[in-house]
């Protein structure tokens, strides 16, 4: 019976990391706008939230990362 509950806890802290990664994205998205791909902010929050750790992963390597393409100022 104790295995249930810790299983039951473990199941419930990964919902909710997984709920506060979508929340965390799509917040991000949002104020963001369109940026890369053209995608709105709901396609990534549901990419993060059925792949939570890639989708959060791919954008925070398009949008955050020294990878992302930034414009730069002219010399």
């Amino acid at each position: 019976m104790v295995w249930q509950f810790w299983l039951t806890l473990l199941l419930a802290v990964l919902l909710f990391i997984n709920l506060y990664l979508t929340a965390a994205v799509y917040v991000d998205a949002k104020k963001r706008g369109l940026d890369q791909l053209n995608l709105p902010p709901g396609i990534w929050a549901l990419v993060t939230f059925i792949f939570p750790l890639w989708g959060f992963f791919v954008y925070w390597l398009m949008h955050h990362s020294t990878l992302a393409f930034r414009e730069r100022p002219p010399f």
